[in-house]
């Protein structure tokens, strides 16, 4: 009994309490305490194991953000909660639904009594009320089928052996409860043998996934790197187009503003070449006095400097256009 109160003790210390505006001391988490009673007769012969199990569980109650008033940590921890209690109420449908299809088994019903204690507020949210009694009449139509547990297989085991030692008569017959305990143990095995196998094809059919998976990873990656080169080399070629229509267009307008300044150039020449011929017919007439001779004389071969230095420029740059 002091095992059992630590046990107990231990339980409530990891126990989540906190306060909302429903519940001052809202409990936070769901409580399970299983008690498992043993027994076998007192005498010579030592029969087998037998014994019934209570288990008790105190599940955290759903609340309405709403009601409760709650935010962050605490808010989705009620979540989590709801969802807990959502995913019950689907597990008892299933079961109800599984044991109404069966009735005609009823043989293989658990014995054990099963309650489920319901705290309804008759005053309270009609809401709330309405979902914990859907669950309480869900659960009193749930039918489990009984199977043997592990440890009483085992302890049946353990003393079947000891009923069939070389030292207690091996000619004993075993009796129709031995032998309803060594059909179970055998059924437990025969269970849990399959079980194994069918975790065995899981996991096979979970590496085989996990390889083709693999596979198909590298197949993306090397295309991947296919298109990566597609794309490189298609931007290549467009950047090279245009950088020929850039180059063209370059050449172009460097070509128009070239024949631009060369008709500039003419144009001043045709004019200077005029000048120089009215200085010329100037010249010629006898009523012009000396200094205006020299003037214009300064002005032609001032202009004659102009278009040997233009006719130069113009050399210097027909080597590079060409």
């Amino acid at each position: 009994m002091k095992e059992a109160l630590m046990v107990l003790e231990a339980g409530l210390h990891e126990r989540r309490v906190a306060g909302t505006g429903s519940n001052s001391v809202s409990s936070r988490s769901h409580g399970f305490f299983c008690v498992e009673v043993k027994k076998r007769r007192r005498n010579r012969m030592p029969g087998p194991w037998g014994g019934s199990a209570l288990t008790v569980v105190d599940l955290a109650g759903s609340e309405r953000a709403r009601d409760a008033k709650t935010a962050g940590a605490t808010l989705q921890e009620a979540g989590k909660i709801n969802e807990s209690l959502m995913y019950l109420g689907q597990c008892l449908q299933m079961q109800s639904d599984i044991g109404n299809s069966i009735k005609s088994h009823s043989h293989h019903r658990n014995p054990q009594k099963a309650i489920m204690i319901v705290t309804a507020d008759p005053v309270g949210d009609f809401n709330a009320t309405s979902q914990i009694l859907r669950y309480s009449a869900l659960a009193r139509e749930v039918t489990v089928p009984r199977i043997p547990s592990v440890t009483s297989t085992i302890m049946a085991q353990s003393t079947a052996s000891h009923y069939f030692s070389p030292g207690r008569g091996g000619g004993r017959t075993p009796t129709d409860s031995e032998r309803e305990t060594m059909e179970i143990a055998a059924l437990e095995i025969a269970r849990m043998s399959e079980e194994i196998d069918g975790l065995r094809s899981e996991l096979k059919e979970e590496q085989d996934r996990r390889l083709e998976s693999e596979a198909h990873l590298e197949s993306l990656r090397d295309r991947i790197v296919e298109i990566e080169m597609d794309v490189r080399e298609e931007v290549f070629s467009e950047m090279e187009k245009q950088m020929e229509t850039e180059m063209r267009r370059w050449k172009a307008s460097f070509a128009s503003e070239q024949e631009r300044q060369e008709e500039h150039v003419d144009r001043k020449l045709e004019i200077l070449t005029k000048t120089i011929d009215l200085g010329d017919d100037d010249k010629e007439n006898a009523g012009c006095d000396g200094g205006f001779t020299g003037d214009l004389e300064d002005e032609n071969e001032r202009l004659r400097r102009e278009v040997e230095s233009l006719r130069r420029e113009l050399q210097g740059r027909s080597p590079s256009l060409a």
